[in-house]
């Protein structure tokens, strides 16, 4: 696969409600960050979906968390579970399967969905808080320089932040490194870091 830090990322959702399936897809797809590759009404459909399409992000509603497939989505996706506040041992259970993120239905935007897919790739590529924030304006395009202006720090600062966050994801250019960020090389849980980027 060729890295683009440009592409959408590709996202699967998954749930047995049609209307509301369609809802959230229309509400995903209107971000240019983000392209709805399919939908799923079940689990099991969504898993063979996965393995097939390879999506970078699966949005499962409560009813499709509770079938008990999280943990196989999430070997090959950042898993993201659409559950009232009123539903807590369906986010906890989804989580304890791999899930990296919790979304209200009704109350998300694309945003939330993009940052939680930095906010779990910063945790599992063990980027410092001041690292994923200058690694954000990384990818949206700043200089060094730019970038030492908006945080107030010195160029030679950024400079050694922008060193730190290459040899944590492994990278050696910044196009490389803004494809990891977004999660298009590879949005694989930390917890099986044997398994090679996808693509």
């Amino acid at each position: 696969m060729s890295v683009d830090e440009t592409a959408p990322l590709r996202v699967l959702v998954v749930g047995g409600d049609a209307s509301a399936r369609a809802d959230v897809a229309r509400l995903l797809s209107a971000s240019d960050e983000l392209n709805v590759v399919a939908e799923a009404e079940q689990a099991a459909a969504a898993v063979e979906l996965a393995g097939r399409l390879r999506p970078d992000i699966v949005v499962l509603d409560a009813s499709a968390a509770r079938a008990g497939r999280t943990a196989e989505l999430a070997r090959a996706a950042r898993v993201f579970v659409l559950a009232g506040p009123d539903d807590p041992a369906t986010v906890d259970s989804a989580v304890r399967g791999g899930a990296c993120g919790h979304l209200v239905p009704g109350s998300f935007t694309a945003r939330d969905v993009l940052r939680g897919v930095r906010d779990a790739s910063r945790v599992s590529m063990g980027l410092s808080a001041r690292e994923a924030e200058v690694m954000d304006l990384i990818a949206s395009g700043r200089s060094n320089g730019e970038i030492a202006r908006q945080l107030f720090l010195s160029e030679k600062t950024v400079k050694n932040h922008v060193n730190r966050i290459y040899a944590k994801l492994g990278v050696s250019s910044r196009a490389t490194a803004i494809a990891f960020w977004r999660g298009i090389v590879s949005v694989l849980p930390s917890s099986d870091p044997s398994t090679p980027p996808r693509g």
